[in-house]
């Protein structure tokens, strides 16, 4: 007789696997768009509002599983079961569309990022960056229809590769810190004297202590965090 463990992953590649869902693209790029949007405060802001909000639909999804444990065939479940199988299926493909692109997002990102390393990559949108892209997509989908086990692996292996990068990048921003320089913009004003003083600095520089070009002048603190 079969236990009731058999087949279940253990907790380790539940997180893992939870992490790596909510660890997407995002994370990477979203931090220049927000310095070139605001300042320090507005991007403290922002982020605390964006925080807020998830940690809201977190305590929405733990109430809807203790309620209905029942359901436990997706989100999309509690969809079909409040409102009908139309809006639960509209609801899935919804989830599914959005998964897909969020995986296109995700693979342009590594593909341009290593184009400044292999030409052939250039923005992620070359012939060659589709096709590797492709490939890499596909051997994951096969993986996964072996079983959800040796999907959890891989998926341990790419949560893993993930964090890493940003735990560096956290270390490095520590070290190389310059407060001076990050108070001159954390109210997002524009930094005073003339734009040619940070012209030693490249685009990624500029990016959250940003020159006069790159904030409007007058933005008010709401319309940046809008931002």
């Amino acid at each position: 007789m079969s236990t009731a463990t058999e087949g279940k992953l253990n907790v380790w590649a539940l997180t893992a696997l939870v992490v790596g869902s909510m660890v997407g693209a995002g994370i990477f790029s979203l931090p220049a768009t927000f310095g070139r949007a605001t300042g320090g405060l507005g991007a403290i802001i922002a982020w605390c509002i964006a925080g807020l909000g998830m940690l809201m639909l977190a305590f929405v999804f733990q109430t809807l599983a203790r309620r209905r444990p029942d359901l436990d065939s997706g989100i999309y479940a509690y969809a079909s079961a409040g409102f009908g199988s139309y809006l639960g299926f509209a609801s899935a493909f919804g989830f599914w569309a959005g998964t897909c692109i969020g995986n296109v997002s995700y693979f342009i990102l590594i593909k341009s990022t290593l184009g400044a390393f292999f030409p052939v990559f250039g923005d992620g949108n070359t012939v060659a960056a589709i096709a590797t892209s492709s490939v890499l997509l596909w051997a994951f989908h096969f993986l996964v229809l072996r079983g959800v086990q040796q999907a959890a692996v891989i998926n341990t292996i790419a949560t893993v590769a993930k964090m890493i990068p940003i735990l560096v990048f956290i270390v490095v921003i520590i070290a190389a810190f310059d407060g001076g320089l990050f108070s001159q913009n954390f109210w997002g004003t524009p930094v005073a004297g003339p734009a040619a003083d940070l012209d030693h600095l490249d685009d990624y520089g500029r990016v959250g202590h940003a020159a006069a070009e790159l904030l409007p002048p007058g933005e008010s603190l709401f319309e940046q965090v809008r931002s």
